[in-house]
């Protein structure tokens, strides 16, 4: 039986490779496993890669991100910095999180409600224990058990309400949320280094960058788009052009994995 054949990626005209590393790095939780910077320099270190262009944000002031930067000048990409911005935002009013903090505040609601009514039927449980006790119907050890288990289990339910309140109130409070797109950059880059690449590598598979994608097609530039699966958007299966391929990162693992 023949040994399937180890894929291939064929530069065979001069190339632009734009790498969106924010968009790669989100990837390894879906992969199992992580890109290697190093190594992916080294599989695109080919006389037809014109120029390789990597795209960072920059965490200011973070020793590991100042460390990161410096790792991949000193690979050898042209690094393409740009500063982080954490943006305020509130969650309930994010519409992806929207429905999710509202179901939560529902189902924190019910669980409130039902405490409350554990805790009417414990106070009715304690009104009858107290008619028994002074019926002689039951001896004094077994009341103060009863009511040590009920005191127990009162507070357990006081407590849980005070953490719904809390939980409650974190949920509406603002959040920063990392903010650094490159749609901008890439897209300027693609443009301005046109006449200099009849290929056009990007490492990304976001949406946004659908247009741009398509617009070169038309110009006449092939396009081959790596991505993740599960990280590619939807709009490039529209996309019928054998300018256009669109090759999983998986297919590149044994070249580019991270090796511990």
């Amino acid at each position: 039986m023949d040994k399937p054949k180890k894929f291939k990626l064929k530069i065979d005209k001069k190339a632009l490779l734009l790498i969106d590393w924010a968009n790669v790095y989100g990837w390894k939780k879906s992969l199992g496993w992580e890109v290697c910077p190093r190594r992916l320099y080294n599989f695109f270190d080919r006389p037809k890669v014109i120029n390789k262009i990597f795209y960072y944000g920059e965490d200011e002031g973070q020793e590991k991100s100042e460390n990161f930067m410096t790792e991949i000048k000193n690979i050898g990409f042209d690094i393409s910095p740009k500063k982080v911005k954490w943006v305020p935002v509130l969650l309930e009013n994010q519409s992806h999180f929207k429905k999710i903090v509202n179901n939560l505040f529902d189902i924190l609601n019910i669980i409130k409600i039902r405490n409350s009514e554990i805790s009417n039927n414990l106070y009715k449980l304690v009104s009858k224990i107290k008619k028994i006790e002074r019926d002689n119907n039951t001896n004094n050890k077994e009341v103060e058990e009863i009511f040590e288990s009920i005191e127990d289990i009162d507070y357990i339910l006081d407590r849980l309400n005070i953490d719904i309140d809390d939980l409650e109130k974190n949920l509406k409070e603002k959040v920063s949320r990392r903010k650094c797109d490159f749609d901008v950059e890439i897209t300027r880059d693609a443009l301005n280094l046109i006449n200099e690449y009849d290929i056009l590598i990007l490492f990304s598979g976001d949406g946004d960058y659908f247009s741009l994608v398509e617009d070169l097609i038309k110009k006449g530039k092939k396009v081959i788009l790596v991505f993740a699966k599960g990280h590619k958007g939807k709009e490039y299966d529209e996309i019928k052009n054998s300018l256009f391929f669109a090759c999983s990162v998986d297919k590149l693992r044994n070249v580019l994995e991270r090796k511990s």
